[in-house]
């Protein structure tokens, strides 16, 4: 309550003291916008994409302000706000209304229990009996497939919420106009790492744009995005408990070293058996071999932090939960963020592969250009992969800032 209270009595200057007010009440119009969106029909028309433009325009937002208040000279102040308020002016006119949303593909689906005719066993007899090694390939498929049966519902829910998020975000982002989405990359760019990186990021941009692997990028910043986002929401925590205990992370360890051991194309198998084509099992297969790195380098992290600044931490009388948020994790960010950015990195790798269940993008041109042997659209959408890695690399280089150095 005394922080709320500091919050709303802040001292200084008009702008100052209206600036928390002006806050709140900018909170609330998204809340209750969002509210009004839901009885207005399905969440994948209405919802989402309500909810999209509102963290779009949160964002550019704050980091508008935030460059104009790290600004000294009022002449450049007032000349960048200028261009701000003249750019935010035309993506409100510029960007559409309406998207139609849909899945492709997704209505297709095979028959339940339909299967390639199989090869005959191979048996070895040993005195009078007959073994048969590969018995459990059968027994591993008769239980996948009564797996498959008995949540079926299950899986086909899990799709249809799924896609209900990333179909309305892969159109505002193929819908977007290519420079508003520059714009909105030249300002993170140049916030979190300075203007060379702005305008490498933008130029990266414009040649895929210049290519026509505009919409392919988009799709791939989709399911990317997506995978990374789920593989972070796994990797942080998971690697917070491996780093609190040991046990924790002897059992984490085999099954990370199998992920990261076994070939791609193994997960691709039961992301189609159980969830079908489309976007989504490139998304779980994905995060399958993108979320190792993120729980290594987060339980690395935070063993890595000096036991002698936990011990003074704790002889202040900190409780656990601020040990973690206010000590190990702040010390630990640069380590968690380089396995992030490995999380990112290794996501795109999957593009590719991903492009067989049917995820598009990127992949999918340089799938075409290896299955019809046109080296020429190959080569453009692996250069495609190449300008996105080379972005989301250099910027997320910049959230790798070690506090204690400071």
């Amino acid at each position: 309550m005394q922080n709320i209270k500091d919050f709303y009595s802040s001292e200084g200057t008009l702008v100052d003291r209206i600036k928390p007010y002006a806050m709140t009440l900018f909170f609330v119009v998204i809340l209750v916008d969002l509210i009004l969106q839901i009885p207005k029909g399905p969440a994948m028309f209405n919802f989402f994409p309500k909810l999209y433009f509102w963290i779009f325009v949160s964002l550019s937002g704050f980091l508008m302000i935030s460059i104009l208040g790290s600004m000294k000279e009022q002449l450049h102040k007032y000349i960048t706000g200028t261009i701000f308020v003249i750019f935010s002016l035309l993506a409100l006119v510029g960007v559409p209304d309406s998207f139609p949303f849909y899945a492709p593909g997704q209505e297709q689906h095979e028959i339940e229990g339909q299967r390639i005719q199989k090869v005959d066993k191979i048996k070895v007899s040993i005195g009078d009996t007959d073994v048969k090694p590969t018995a459990v390939y059968g027994w591993i498929d008769s239980t996948v497939l009564s797996l498959k049966v008995k949540f079926k519902t299950h899986f086909r829910s899990l799709v249809n919420n799924l896609l209900k998020a990333m179909v309305p975000l892969q159109k505002e982002l193929q819908d977007m106009p290519w420079y508003l989405f520059a714009g909105l990359l030249y300002l993170i760019a140049w916030k979190v790492n300075g203007h060379k990186i702005a305008v490498l990021s933008v130029t990266g941009l414009f040649i895929l744009n210049i290519f026509n692997l505009w919409d392919g990028a988009m799709v791939t910043m989709a399911v990317v995005g997506t995978a990374t986002f789920l593989s972070i929401v796994i990797a942080v925590p998971v690697g917070i408990l491996a780093a609190k205990s040991d046990r924790v992370e002897k059992m984490v360890k085999p099954m990370l070293d199998m992920a990261q051991t076994m070939p791609s194309f193994v997960y691709l198998i039961p992301a189609i058996f159980f969830l079908g084509i489309g976007m989504v099992p490139a998304v779980f297969a994905t995060i399958v071999y993108a979320v190792p790195p993120g729980i290594r380098l987060t339980n690395l992290g935070i063993r890595l932090v000096s036991p002698e600044l936990k011990e003074t931490a704790r002889a202040f009388g900190t409780t656990p939960w601020q040990l973690l948020v206010k000590v190990e994790l702040p010390l630990a960010r640069p380590t968690i963020m380089a396995g992030i950015n490995q999380t990112v990195m290794m996501a795109l790798a999957m593009v590719v592969i991903a492009a067989l269940v049917g995820a598009g993008g990127l992949g999918a041109d340089v799938y075409a250009g290896v299955q019809q042997l046109e080296f020429g659209r190959g080569l453009m959408g692996g250069l495609g992969i190449v300008i996105l890695a080379v972005i989301i690399d250099r910027i997320s280089q910049g959230f790798v800032k070690d506090p204690s150095s400071a």
